[in-house]
C-alpha cells in the first residue's frame, strides 16, 4: 500500500512538471523529471515500451529543441501514467476495504 500511495502522490506531480517544462522549453527540468519517473514503470508493471518513450524524451530534451515528436511522446507518457494511477487507485481501495 505504501508503494501505491507513493506512486499516486508522485506521478501526477511529475507528469505536471514534464508538461510544464515542455511548454516552457525548460529542457533541463524536462530531462530531470522524466528521469525521475522512469524507475516507477517497472515497479508498477508498466510495459517497457513506455520506459523507452521516457528515455526518448530525455534524449530529445538534451538537444534543446522543441519538436512535434517530443510533444507526442509526452502525451503518450501522460496517458499511460494516468491510466496506471486510475488502476492503482482502484486496487488500493480494494486492499484498504479488505483490511
Amino acid at each position: 500500500m505504501e508503494m501505491i500511495t507513493l506512486y499516486l502522490t508522485q506521478t501526477p506531480e511529475l507528469i505536471a512538471t514534464i508538461k510544464r517544462s515542455l511548454a516552457d522549453e525548460n529542457w533541463l527540468l524536462l530531462s530531470a523529471a522524466t528521469h525521475k519517473i522512469i524507475p516507477s514503470f517497472e515497479i508498477v508493471g508498466i510495459d517497457s515500451e513506455y520506459e523507452n518513450i521516457a528515455k526518448k524524451i530525455q534524449e530529445l530534451a538534451t538537444v534543446l529543441v522543441k519538436t512535434q515528436e517530443i510533444g507526442n511522446l509526452v502525451l503518450q507518457l501522460e496517458k499511460v501514467c494516468t491510466q496506471a494511477c486510475s488502476e492503482l487507485q482502484e486496487e488500493f481501495n480494494k486492499i484498504k476495504n479488505s483490511l
